[in-house]
């Protein structure tokens, strides 16, 4: 045993002395080891990079500034009076009640439809012959042009203005969109257009506009409150001119002339139309008016929202019918403007109230029939007609099946 003694010790030395030499022969030096923290550095750095800045630029569109939402803006559009070459008349409409089935359509009147023109008015406006409201299409984008093929829409000579609510719920909203865009369609902003502002502004830190007539400011709606998941999903993925395009619809919109009939004669308003010598003059809001404010006095968390007035004085809105001793806005409305003079009295075409359907009063009417819920999608149609020298104003709804 004594003699194995340093033998064994020996092995372990010459062990032991092998693992250090394999251990330096593996050592990095100080420029390999500077190598490999420089690349990991520069790797970490590529990794955020791409995870904060390349895939939030590739996903999310480039954003935009907001400007201040105008409260009350004029159409800017005349009605030509209209006289039928042919004493049987012309066809403003298509009566076809063919269901589109998703594919796109070029829409354009008749070859031979043809008119004389009176034209005598001098102002600078843009002369058309119809003007076309749309209640709430929600993103509803098959429908929509349904509606446009059945009313033979034609972009040259018609103005149509759609009454908010034109986003949201339904599954095409950037389609309708890229429609309203591309054919330079006229609007005004619904309560949930003004969700989808309010979403877009908090999402890229973009301060909110305020709402103006000229330099009158007045306090936005506040977000809290507000069911936004939706609009806040579309919101993210709208383009900058989307948003450009919603934010320059207007709370109410002036649009001249309008027919002023009585009751009964709104039996007629889905045949033939209703025909008349008499006007007034004629607005257009998504939710409604206060009729103890003038249109400059108006607050936009009413003509959003609005669905009833609070008695007994009535100067109190809310957006739920059903709370206590609310009653219908329009109902108001139309009581009220009895009791005007000819030139004081308004009418006002208006959405967002889908409950009551199309409500055809005096001086207001409801556009709302449902389509996200799968009712109806509603125009109103306005045109003048020129007979034995006078001015006939007519008006006429338009639906399709949502």
């Amino acid at each position: 045993m004594t003699e194995s003694t340093p033998l064994l010790k020996r092995a372990r030395d010459e062990e032991e002395n092998l693992e250090y030499e394999e251990y330096e022969d593996f050592e990095m030096s100080p420029r390999v080891k500077y190598s490999l923290l420089t690349l990991g550095i520069l790797s970490s750095l590529a990794v955020l990079y791409f995870f904060t800045v390349f895939l939030p630029g590739y996903f999310i569109p480039e954003s935009t500034d907001l400007v201040d939402i105008i409260k009350v803006s004029d159409s800017n559009v005349q009605l030509i009076p209209l006289k039928p070459i042919k004493k049987t008349g012309f066809e403003l409409f298509a009566y076809e009640d063919n269901q589109l089935k998703g594919e796109e359509m070029e829409l354009s009147f008749p070859e031979d439809f043809s008119y004389e023109y009176n034209s005598n008015n001098k102002e600078h406006k843009r002369k058309v012959e119809r003007l076309i409201l749309i209640g709430d299409i929600h993103g509803h984008y098959i429908q929509f042009r349904h509606l446009l093929r059945k009313l033979n829409y034609n972009a040259k000579k018609d103005h149509i203005i759609v009454l908010g609510d034109f986003v949201s719920k339904g599954p095409d909203s950037i389609k309708v969109l890229d429609y309203l865009m591309k054919n330079k369609i006229d609007c005004i902003l619904g309560n949930h257009e003004y969700y989808v502002l309010q979403n877009y502004a908090s999402f890229h830190g973009k301060q909110f506009p305020d709402f103006v007539n000229g330099s009158a400011h007045s306090d936005g709606l506040s977000i809290e409150g507000f069911n936004d998941d939706p609009e806040f999903l579309l919101a993210k993925k709208l383009q900058a001119d989307h948003i450009k395009y919603i934010n320059s619809c207007p709370i109410i919109k002036k649009i001249g002339e309008v027919p002023i009939y009585r009751k009964k004669d709104s039996n007629d308003i889905l045949n033939g139309g209703v025909s008349t010598k008499s006007t007034r003059k004629g607005v257009v809001v998504h939710g409604g008016l206060r009729w103890d404010l003038s249109l400059y006095e108006q607050q936009p968390v009413d003509n959003l929202e609005m669905r009833s007035l609070i008695g007994p004085y009535f100067n109190q809105s809310t957006d739920d019918p059903h709370e206590p001793n609310a009653v219908s806005w329009s109902k108001i409305w139309n009581k009220q403007q009895k009791l005007l003079k000819s030139d004081e009295s308004l009418v006002v075409y208006y959405g967002h109230d889908a409950r009551r359907g199309l409500n055809l009063k005096n001086y207001a009417r409801g556009l709302d029939t449902g389509c996200d819920r799968g009712d109806l999608l509603s125009a109103m149609v306005l045109w003048n007609e020129l007979q034995d020298g006078v001015v006939i104003h007519k008006e006429k709804a338009v639906q399709v099946h949502c």
